[in-house]
């Protein structure tokens, strides 16, 4: 997911692609990714969105 300088909340399929597109969402926007697993057919987050430091810096 990114989260732009004003909240809004962007969701990707993976953390690459949300990399590659950060740069379109503007200063102070950043990547988050949290840990999922399935029970039956309901997605549980295993502790939450965690912010992902930037490779590129």
């Amino acid at each position: 997911m990114i989260r732009n300088a004003k909240g809004r909340k962007y969701h990707y399929d993976s953390e690459e692609e949300a990399f590659a597109e950060l740069a379109d969402h503007g200063e102070g926007a950043t990547v988050w990714t949290r840990d999922v697993y399935r029970v039956l057919f309901m997605t549980r987050s295993v502790d939450g969105w965690k912010q992902v430091p930037n490779p590129r810096s």
